[in-house]
């Protein structure tokens, strides 16, 4: 088993160029194929773990993203208004048309990856995020094992290292069957472990990604003062109603 400290070493930035590419194209088959048929049968469809967002809106948010980055349309102090902004100029559009816009700013996107990751490899995370958001929205789990869930965990545990710090507390340790995260300074005074739980990785990203409610996180294995350390568990807000996947 591995262990990691942070703040760590990032990995290698055409690695997590790859991923990001790999979990797009993903997202455009999940939703343009198979059950899903052309993306338009689910555009409608209120994505739990995102209740505020449709499908169409969530495929909307990853389009505009990659577009605005691309086009140095960087965000302002409202962070959140800048994301609103993308998501109600596309208003309308076909799913479809979302995703080829996607697939068009994608490639130097993914070349902003790989020459700055400092700056953009933290949207690995959201993208596979929200790869997971929109299988739940569909029901069709998979890729809980993939190198993106890796590599987006240990993103999270960089942002967990940040939050910590934010909040004045301590350090946290995550631990799985293949891996364990150590964010924060000094001595664990939180714990989790999850190497007996089948995709333990996943199932982290999704506990400490705002993809749970505050009653499923404080309920989490924890070890220790979950409560007290709930400003930097929860980066996000959190879905009000449980996200059961």
């Amino acid at each position: 088993m591995s262990s990691a400290q942070f703040p760590a070493t990032p990995s290698e930035p055409s690695d997590l160029a790859a991923a990001y590419g790999a979990t797009r194209a993903r997202i455009a088959a999940l939703l343009l194929t198979g059950s899903a048929g052309d993306g338009q049968r689910h555009a409608t469809t209120v994505v739990p773990a995102c209740p505020d967002w449709t499908i169409a809106d969530l495929c909307a948010h990853l389009a505009g993203v990659a577009a605005d980055l691309v086009a140095r349309r960087n965000p302002g102090p409202d962070v959140q208004a800048w994301v609103d902004g993308q998501v109600a100029e596309r208003k309308g559009r076909s799913v479809a048309d979302l995703l080829d816009e996607w697939a068009t700013v994608s490639p130097a996107f993914e070349g902003l990856i790989e020459s700055r990751p400092a700056g953009f490899a933290g949207l690995l995370y959201d993208v596979v995020a929200h790869e997971h958001d929109l299988r739940h929205a569909v029901g069709q789990p998979g890729m809980r094992d993939d190198v993106a869930v890796v590599l987006a965990m240990d993103i999270g545990a960089g942002i967990l290292e940040r939050d910590l710090a934010t909040h004045g507390l301590g350090a946290v340790s995550l631990r799985t069957a293949d891996k364990t995260w150590i964010a924060g300074s000094g001595e664990p005074q939180l714990s989790i472990d999850v190497s007996d739980q089948l995709h333990g990785t996943w199932t982290l990203m999704r506990l400490l990604g705002s993809r749970r409610s505050e009653a499923q996180l404080l309920a989490a294995p924890w070890v220790g003062p979950a409560r007290t350390f709930l400003p930097a568990l929860a980066h996000m807000t959190l879905p009000p109603a449980d996200v059961d996947e």
